[in-house]
Order: C-alpha cells, then sequence, then structure tokens
C-alpha cells in the first residue's frame, strides 16, 4: 500500500516536472483566479430600455430584464454604503447626499435608465469549461432626445464602483 502511495506521488510530480513554466503559471492562475484573465479591463454598453418600438428584437432581449428592481437595487447599494458613486468625468467620489440631490432635482429618472456600461474582467476556467464575468463598475446612461423624440446620445449620469 505505501509503495503504491509512493509510486502516486512520484508519478505526480514526473507529470509536473514535464509542464513548461508557462503552463505551469496558467495552471496556478487558474486556481489562483478561478480562470485565466482574457480582458482585463473591458468596457462595453448595454441598451436595458428599447427606444425604438419597431425593434422587435431590442424588445425579446429584455424581455426578462427586471428593469425598475435593477436601478432599485444599484441606488440602494449607494444609499446603503455598499457601493460607491463616481463622477463619470474624473472618478472623483460622489456623495450619497449629492446623489439623492441629483435625484430629487429631476437631472435624471430612475425609471428612465436607458443604458448601463460595463467595466469588467473576463475569466475562462479551461479545466471545468466555464466563463465568468466580474464587474467592477457600472455606468448608469440616460437618453437625449431631439425636438421629435429621437434618440441623439446618451447623457452619462454617474459610475457605481461595486464591492469585489
Amino acid at each position: 500500500m505505501l509503495n503504491k502511495f509512493l509510486y502516486l506521488i512520484l508519478l505526480s510530480f514526473s507529470i509536473l516536472s514535464c509542464q513548461s513554466e508557462s503552463e505551469k503559471k496558467e495552471a496556478l492562475t487558474v486556481s489562483a483566479n478561478s480562470g485565466i484573465i482574457v480582458a482585463d479591463t473591458i468596457l462595453y454598453p448595454v441598451d436595458i430600455i428599447n427606444l425604438d418600438t419597431t425593434n422587435t428584437w431590442a424588445s425579446s432581449r429584455l424581455r426578462n430584464l427586471e428593469h425598475k428592481k435593477l436601478i432599485n437595487l444599484l441606488f440602494e447599494a449607494v444609499y446603503e454604503g455598499k457601493a460607491q458613486a463616481l463622477d463619470y468625468y474624473n472618478r472623483e467620489p460622489i456623495s450619497v447626499e449629492k446623489v439623492k440631490e441629483m435625484e430629487s432635482s429631476g437631472k435624471f429618472e430612475r425609471s428612465q435608465t436607458a443604458q448601463l456600461q460595463f467595466e469588467e474582467t473576463w475569466r475562462v476556467d479551461p479545466q471545468a469549461g466555464t466563463m465568468t464575468k466580474d464587474i467592477q463598475s457600472v455606468l448608469l446612461a440616460w437618453p437625449v432626445l431631439d425636438r421629435e423624440g429621437n434618440l441623439q446620445a446618451y447623457q452619462a449620469g454617474f459610475v457605481i464602483k461595486l464591492n469585489q
């Protein structure tokens, strides 16, 4: 029994010694970070309101999104100090009081939050066959419409830096 145990240990060391240094580092990265980083950091926008009622694909994509719940949870995370609001342009912290003031002034309406921009790190774990996305922050944005109601751009509100 002891001989089998020693044989298995020796076999394990033999296999590991055959790996190149990059393979060893990659294996360590996978176990330490739940995957190999394939995007650090990636930014991308996601429309969360379909502003074009003729676009049935956009409506279909958003059919399972609980918009009100999502936006309320993000605001509550800021208001409860579980996440930090940051100025979009300079990344300086915005106080909870200032966010509440911005909201009550009518500068933006929660229900009209039309786009989110995510800042994420993506990891792939080839052994497990999984991919994970770690969200660092979310930018809330509101539509800017012309007089005819056509989308011109999105107005950045503020960034919510999530705790990790």
